[in-house]
């Protein structure tokens, strides 16, 4: 059961219910009242992301077997420690759920079509692991686009289901501040998303697939993605002087929780193309994903 659980990732999982709770309870709520989701809707909700998201990395391994005994031999669990056939089954229990509770929620708030989204996205994140990973930034943007997409998610379902003439201005003014944090966690993610093929270059080579490192070269990959990197820092640095200049909290936080990490990765990146601490930069990455997040509910609760 361990390596099922194992399986799932689950540090990304309760990332994604991190993210959809503070949408939820620390952004719009905060902003807006009569919402679609209440506690029951909003639990069908997050369970249906979360299984998404467990199932795509378990289609994920399942497909990157191949390239993970070469890339983290020590981390393989797809026949090591759970077969292939069994692995795939639980990825088809997921999904199921995840579709099954999407479905459920649609219909409670009226929507039925909505449910189209979970087909939609478990589509995706399997052609993901399947073939559109093997293409040159294509799958890297796609992952990235999924990681926004859970923002914006739960904003449709919180809000489209109740606008109406008289808060439509509203609710688009708050689906825009949804859009445009789901553009950062985009970009964020596909930094980390590129920082991840430099660091997989050997397995990806055997699989066939076509990288931007396998492409250009491991160091001007690097550099790429350094150079988005710093132009992320620069559009943080903009924000402070421009939105919170008079937020005391939020300028440490986003100085020293985004823009000097993100600056020490642009530049480790434009100098190293060693494996273990591209590995690091990576997690580093991640870790900027989630101060990125308890930026956003400090910046809509202080």
């Amino acid at each position: 059961m361990k390596y099922y659980f194992l399986l799932t990732r689950p540090l990304n999982v309760v990332i994604t219910i991190l993210c959809q709770c503070i949408i939820i309870y620390g952004v719009i709520d905060t902003m807006v009242t009569g919402t679609a989701l209440d506690l029951t809707n909003a639990i069908l909700l997050i369970v249906s992301t979360a299984m998404l998201v467990a199932g795509g990395n378990v289609i994920n391994d399942i497909m990157d077997v191949t390239t993970d005994k070469i890339n983290k031999p020590n981390k393989i669990i797809v026949k090591k420690h759970i077969n292939e056939k069994n692995a795939f089954s639980f990825y088809v229990i997921l999904t199921v759920i995840a579709v099954i509770s999407g479905f459920i929620l649609a219909n409670r708030i009226g929507k039925p079509i909505l449910a189209s989204i979970f087909i939609i996205v478990a589509f995706l994140l399997y052609s993901y692991a399947n073939q559109v990973k093997k293409m040159v930034l294509v799958g890297n943007i796609l992952i990235s686009f999924m990681v926004g997409l859970v923002v914006v998610i739960t904003g449709i379902f919180d809000l489209f289901p109740v606008i109406n003439e008289e808060n439509r201005a509203l609710f688009v003014a708050v689906m825009q501040q949804l859009v445009w944090i789901a553009s950062i966690a985009f970009v964020l993610n596909l930094i980390r998303e590129m920082i991840k093929d430099c660091v997989d270059v050997s397995g990806d080579k055997v699989a066939g697939r076509n990288s931007l490192p396998i492409l250009l070269g491991r160091s001007r990959a690097s550099k790429i993605a350094a150079a988005i990197s710093l132009l992320v820092v620069l559009g943080l640095g903009t924000s402070v002087v421009t939105v919170f200049i008079n937020q005391e909290c939020m300028i440490y936080l986003i100085v020293f929780g985004l823009m000097g990490p993100l600056m020490y990765v642009s530049i480790r990146l434009w100098s190293t193309t060693a494996r273990k601490e591209l590995t690091t930069l990576s997690t580093i990455m991640k870790v900027v994903l989630v101060i990125g997040l308890i930026a956003v509910y400090l910046n809509y609760n202080l």
